[in-house]
Order: structure tokens, then C-alpha cells, then sequence
């Protein structure tokens, strides 16, 4: 007669190859340059000021509200163009983890239109001076000199 034994006397521990991965990733993302500009910029905050959010109506969109400020400041850093910076982003997981979203490699976005269409919208709700403001409460314990004013 065979006894029932526990999974865990079995096998000490199921092995979850992609969530491993994936945590590999995270963890290798945090340490380099990207996950360190990503860490100093405030999205929530900023998204929330900017009075996005994720429509429940229509088609679901590749980008969470802070996905599309971070797609933006990715832009910004990579100096790519449109085309570029879809086909990077469908090719570099730390340019995915960045913006917040995950791009299966069988299914990747073909359509640049998708930047243009997240900048002209973010342009439409842009207030420069209340997100100033946020950046600079939020920046202010990496600033030194604040009393020097350059012109």
C-alpha cells in the first residue's frame, strides 16, 4: 500500500521558471540607471494631478495612467523616435518594467501611433506650474544650494 505523502516531502520546492525570471528582472531593474531615474519620479502623484485614469469603458489600454507619464520620460531619455522607442519597448524588458507594462514577444505592439496618441493627450491635461510643484517637493531632498537662484 503506497502512503500518501505531502508535496513538500516530495519536491522542497515547485520551481515557477517565469515568475523567477521575472523577479530577476525587477531585482536587476532597480539596480541599474533606469530603475534609478524611475525611483526619483513621482508617476501616481503626477497621474493623479493630471486627472488620469484608466477608462472602464472601450478596449483596455496597453498603459496604466503612470505608464503613460513613464513612456513619456522614457522618450524623453532615449531621444528615439516614435517608431524607435514601440520597437525598443517591445524588445527590453527593463523599458517594459519602466512604463509598467508587459509585452508578450508574440503579440508586440506594431503601431508607433499609440506615443503620439499618450503625448497628445497628456499635452491636453499639461498644468507646467502644479507639476512643478510635485517634482519639486518630491526632488527637494536631493537638491543642494536652495537659497542660489541661476538665471
Amino acid at each position: 500500500m503506497v502512503k500518501i505523502q505531502k508535496i513538500s516531502e516530495i519536491e522542497p520546492c515547485l520551481g515557477f521558471t517565469e515568475f523567477d525570471m521575472l523577479k530577476k528582472y525587477r531585482q536587476s531593474f532597480a539596480t541599474s540607471e533606469l530603475g534609478r531615474l524611475h525611483s526619483l519620479f513621482p508617476f501616481s502623484e503626477l497621474a493623479r494631478q493630471m486627472h488620469l485614469k484608466s477608462s472602464p469603458f472601450g478596449r483596455k489600454s496597453y498603459f496604466s495612467p503612470e505608464g503613460k507619464i513613464a513612456l513619456m520620460v522614457l522618450k524623453s531619455y532615449t531621444n528615439f523616435s516614435d517608431a524607435q522607442l514601440i520597437e525598443h519597448l517591445n524588445g527590453n524588458i527593463h523599458y517594459q518594467l519602466f512604463c509598467g507594462v508587459q509585452i508578450d514577444p508574440l503579440h508586440p505592439l506594431t503601431n508607433p501611433k499609440i506615443v503620439s496618441a499618450i503625448r497628445q493627450e497628456l499635452a491636453d491635461r499639461l498644468d507646467v506650474e502644479s507639476l512643478q510643484l510635485i517634482l519639486a517637493e518630491h526632488w527637494t531632498p536631493y537638491l543642494e544650494n536652495l537659497h542660489v537662484c541661476m538665471t
